[in-house]
């Protein structure tokens, strides 16, 4: 599908000036009153040219527009990204199998090089007697041993008493591989963190940084754990490198935000959760996490303003439901006490005497 710019034959960086002379020309090319008569094609195509001018022409929409199609752009490199780490694991794998049943099948090199030759002992028969002369008993001779077997020394009896050696490992066995590529180590690390082992997962993530250092959700995934381990200047420090690597990615500005807040660093979790809201706006839980900040800032105006609009999202969204009623709570608490403490200035304004106070003429 067409972009607005590709639409109007003009470059992303075209001013408004260029937008309006290629508008106006577009326009004139695919009108039906200037072709003498139009079809569908036409129509349709004048249409999108005018839906385009709409867009690029306002420099709000505009805007909106870019970062859409940044956006787009973003998710369609991480796919390719995926189905190459998807690619890899898979060769990985495969690669081991072989190995594996090359291991099984084969023999030992070894083992077929050190085999000696087979021998035959040659033992010589006694010649036939002619029938005339008495057959005369001849002693066979002895029979003719291998050389190389003769020379060989005999090995010394086991001493009486000594251990019995265990048999000698099997030269074909193999230490199990263990991943090789970035993809092999994220999947472990992934493994591991389900399986609550941080300290592994994060050595495997350390690995798959190594060797992949451009994909940012490593380091997402890395800070995470950290999170988990409360080492949140590290984590911080990941999330500052994905979202260098993919600033368009609300996920990460998300992710930031809450280890902000758990350091009880508010005005920065604020930040990023405003920018996060301005990528996906219609994602109910960044309304909920935003509110959130602003309870624990006492701003219960604005957390209920974000808390409703979660809900209006997502009605369903149980944890907004309760952050709402406890701002609606503090909020009463709020005004119980501020009622309270100006009741006694209400009374010095209007003249009354408080409660229990002697009045002059008692005291005179």
């Amino acid at each position: 599908m067409k972009t607005h710019y590709e639409v109007l034959g003009v470059s992303p960086r075209a001013d408004l000036d260029t937008i309006k002379r290629a508008f106006r020309q577009a326009a004139k090319a695919h009108h039906p009153d200037l072709r003498g008569g139009g079809d569908a094609a036409s129509e349709h195509q004048l249409k999108m040219i005018i839906v385009a001018y709409k867009v690029l022409r306002d420099p709000d929409l505009r805007t909106e527009y870019d970062d859409h199609l940044a956006f787009e752009r973003n998710r369609v490199r991480r796919e390719r990204w995926d189905a190459i780490l998807q690619f890899t694991a898979a060769t990985a794998v495969l690669s081991a199998i072989l190995i594996g049943l090359e291991i099984l099948l084969l023999p030992s090199l070894g083992d077929w090089t050190s085999k000696p030759p087979p021998t035959r002992s040659v033992t010589l028969q006694p010649s036939p007697q002619p029938r005339s002369e008495p057959q005369r008993e001849a002693a066979a001779p002895p029979p003719v041993q291998d050389t190389a077997n003769a020379m060989r020394p005999a090995s010394p009896p086991p001493a009486i008493g000594a251990a019995a050696q265990p048999p000698a490992a099997d030269a074909r066995a193999v230490a199990p591989v263990g991943p090789t590529t970035a993809a092999a180590f994220l999947r472990r690390a992934l493994e591991r963190s389900q399986q609550g082992d941080l300290e592994h997962a994060v050595a495997d993530f350390d690995e798959a940084v190594r060797l992949a250092p451009r994909i940012a959700d490593i380091y997402r995934y890395r800070a995470r754990d950290l999170g988990r381990m409360g080492r949140w200047d590290r984590a911080l420090a990941d999330y500052e490198r994905a979202i260098r690597l993919d600033s368009n990615n609300p996920a990460l500005f998300h992710d930031r935000a809450l280890a902000f807040q758990q350091k009880g660093e508010l005005d920065e979790a604020l930040v990023d959760l405003d920018r996060a809201v301005r990528m996906s706006f219609s994602d109910p839980e960044l309304y909920s996490d935003r509110g959130a900040v602003w309870l624990a800032k006492g701003s219960y105006d604005r957390a209920l303003a974000d808390f409703n609009q979660a809900l209006k999202l997502s009605p369903g969204l149980a944890i907004a439901a309760a952050r709402r009623d406890e701002a609606l709570e503090r909020k009463r608490e709020q005004q119980l006490a501020g009622d309270s403490h100006a009741s006694p200035a209400a009374a010095e304004t209007t003249g009354a005497l408080p409660e229990n106070a002697p009045s002059r003429r008692d005291g005179r």
